[in-house]
């Protein structure tokens, strides 16, 4: 048996749903892309500084051998997240990825297929290095995933050949059997409806996205206000979106195919409602949420509290107004700010007076002016509910 199929049967054999073997020239389609909209990505490079991630400059990983010398090859390893279902109540609020903990700081059978493959290529005396490659573009070139217009790698045959699915890629030093790579577009020719689902324009044009209107990076990687404009199209969604993916006729047979509840997760649902994680203790974030959605730095426990405040604004449930309410004694003036914006889209009188009470006590101009925007659209009445 060659190095090459004792490498794959183990990969298998762990529990990934796929793996290929790439060649490991530099990604020059990659680099090509990058450079015709910079703009698009320049944020990445301070990302460290309001995340709990590295600083992302994208063109670090158009050659592997920047990170490994000696590359010869990279196998591409793809994981399957959606293989029991999530918890309705958080469906529409936290992205199922996400959810699932792919690259989470908590251990997961993810974290753990890793390490245990990382292992076995080290006793086989191979030097690897995990992940420094564009992982859809690397998913591609090894002949394990393809794309979808939204820009998604979609599988070749793992999970119904959908697109909830992550390619995660490893240089290796040694010279492995490369498969033939499937870098196409399998869409239907006329369908857009990934992009007809995007409500902020994120996606602009099959294989475009420009990432700073994207609500999942709104969610966690705006570190101030989420701009007026894109907070009503954020829907109830706090950290992550999985809508261009739910919209795809290709991922219809996955999504609606009868799965295992995800039990673990059923245990904690409540732990991310949205009450909760507007109102939240810093102890609450710490030991609940930030371990497993941990993108957002735990000293900014404010971000959450502003994405839960737009996403109560857009439910337009008058249940969380007294929730709403309370924060706007919060002492972060950006949870007062979507607080005050909330209670507006909701109205209602319970909310034109508190937001009027705040009016008379506030200081920071910036929440003075949400407060008084607040009131000038403020219906009287519950808008859907019609209650009084």
């Amino acid at each position: 048996m060659s190095l090459t199929q004792i490498i794959k049967e183990k990969a298998l054999e762990l529990g990934f749903a796929a793996v290929g073997v790439a060649t490991a020239e530099p990604f020059t389609l990659y680099a090509e892309e990058i450079g015709s909209r910079p703009e698009m990505y320049a944020w990445g490079r301070g990302l460290s500084q309001q995340a709990s991630v590295r600083d992302l400059d994208l063109n670090r990983f158009v050659d592997p051998a920047r990170y490994l010398p000696e590359v010869k090859s990279l196998v591409v390893v793809t994981d399957s997240y959606f293989e029991e279902d999530f918890p309705p109540s958080l469906a529409g609020k936290i992205g199922r990825c996400y959810l699932k903990g792919l690259f989470c700081p908590e251990e997961t059978s993810h974290s753990r297929r890793r390490k245990e493959f990382k292992k076995f290529l080290q006793d086989l005396g191979i030097q690897s290095i995990y992940g420094p490659a564009p992982a859809r573009l690397a998913g591609a070139r090894a002949g394990v995933t393809h794309y979808g217009k939204n820009c998604f790698a979609f599988a070749n045959e793992a999970a119904e050949r959908s697109s909830w699915i992550v390619n995660e890629p490893y240089l290796v030093d040694r010279e492995l059997e490369a498969d033939p790579p499937t870098l196409r577009v399998d869409c239907p020719e006329n369908c857009r409806k990934c992009m007809e689902a995007c409500p902020t324009g994120a996606l602009y044009a099959p294989l475009k996205m420009d990432p700073r209107k994207c609500i999942a990076y709104n969610s966690y990687f705006t570190p101030g206000e989420i701009p007026r404009e894109f907070r009503h199209r954020m829907g109830t969604w706090v950290y992550g979106c999985d809508l261009c993916q739910e919209a795809c006729p290709r991922n219809r047979k996955w999504l609606e195919k009868k799965k295992p509840m995800n039990s673990k997760l059923l245990e904690r649902a409540g732990d991310f409602s949205l009450i909760q994680l507007l109102t939240m203790s810093q102890d609450h974030y710490e030991q609940k949420v930030w371990p497993l959605l941990y993108y957002i730095r735990k000293e900014n426990r404010k971000i959450w509290q502003r994405n839960a405040a737009v996403a109560l604004g857009n439910q337009k449930d008058p249940e969380a107004i007294p929730a709403l309410v309370s924060v706007l004694e919060d002492p972060e003036p950006l949870v007062r700010t979507h607080a005050a914006w909330a209670l507006g889209r909701i109205g209602g009188k319970q909310a034109r007076a508190s937001l009027e009470k705040r009016r008379r006590l506030e200081e920071d101009e910036r929440v003075k002016r949400e407060i008084e925007e607040g009131l000038s659209l403020c219906p009287l009445t519950f808008g859907s509910q019609g209650v009084k």
